[in-house]
């Protein structure tokens, strides 16, 4: 189903900021201790919000361990983004979980790093750090079959965006991540793609621009102001591994000539267009088309 990125954008872009594309990294499966499982969910959707908090907080202690969870985050240790060798505190938060259709669980978390009093160490030009984890029902018990620490970093002041859960193909679930921010006015979103199935997961696109705007800083002495919104889905490819990302965009351009007086009204100009990206087995590649969200 397709999706507008423009939706929530606007109510959220000082809470996240641009990502960079991280490098992908083999997840590590290291032994924690099982803890009782309640039975698993049928939808996540059916829960309340607090239900849904706590079911990810019992999750995320099947991984770490019961020692390392507080009320409602964890205190753990982790591998660096860019050094995986080096490992630092971090101050983890469950963000999102789906159930699915195997009999898994998947969650998706947010890492910072933490300060010695165990808050997260968050500004503006400080990405989320992106955790992934997949669990297993078994007598009883929450068994972990893979865990992907801080194998991206999006978003800024310690924040990623929203996690939706799709279907990259057949038989491979995955999710995006919306991430983007505010700067002087300026706002702008990138989508990234992640598979749940891979055993180094990594983000698939490097963040496809789908919205820009300057509309917080389309002031008198501008002589051309614009915003333009992508829409979203994937799209069959017979054959291939991983779908087709398309995006078709609307938006305008409000322009005057540059020597017009500044309360000079602007001629609004509209455009469209669309893009499609082909996974070329390491990552999502433009091969039709043009990304025509401006970038500042």
């Amino acid at each position: 189903m397709a999706k507008w990125t423009i939706g929530a954008l606007l109510a959220a872009c000082a809470l996240a900021g641009c990502g960079k594309e991280p490098a992908g990294q083999v997840a590590t499966l290291a032994a924690a201790p099982a803890v009782a499982a309640a039975p698993v969910a049928a939808a996540p959707k059916a829960m309340s919000a607090k239900e849904e908090q706590a079911r990810m907080m019992e999750l995320l202690r099947a991984v770490y361990g019961a020692e390392a969870a507080r009320d409602n985050y964890l205190l753990v240790e982790m591998p660096s983004p860019d050094q995986r060798d080096a490992v630092g505190i971090y101050r983890l938060e469950p963000v999102a979980m789906h159930a699915l259709a195997d009999g898994r669980v998947a969650v998706v978390a947010n890492a910072q790093m933490a300060d010695d009093k165990e808050e997260g160490m968050a500004s503006h030009a400080m990405p989320g750090l992106l955790s992934a984890y997949l669990l297993r029902q078994a007598d009883g018990r929450w068994r972990v079959e893979a865990r992907h620490e801080n194998v991206a970093e999006l978003g800024s002041f310690g924040q990623f965006g929203e996690v939706e859960w799709v279907m990259l193909g057949a038989g491979r679930p995955g999710f995006t991540v919306q991430h983007g921010g505010t700067w002087q006015g300026y706002t702008i979103s990138h989508l990234s793609v992640f598979d749940l199935s891979d055993r180094a997961m990594h983000d698939l696109t490097g963040g496809v621009a789908v919205f820009s705007s300057d509309e917080g800083a389309c002031g008198g002495d501008k002589a051309m102001c614009w915003t333009t919104a992508g829409k979203w889905q994937f799209e069959k490819r017979p054959g291939a591994r991983y779908d087709d990302l398309v995006l078709r965009f609307n938006g305008y351009e409000d322009i005057r000539p540059d020597d017009a007086p500044e309360d000079a009204a602007r001629e609004r100009k509209e455009h469209s267009g669309l893009a499609r990206y082909k996974f070329d087995g390491r990552k999502y590649v433009l091969v039709e088309g043009e990304n025509i969200v401006r970038g500042f």
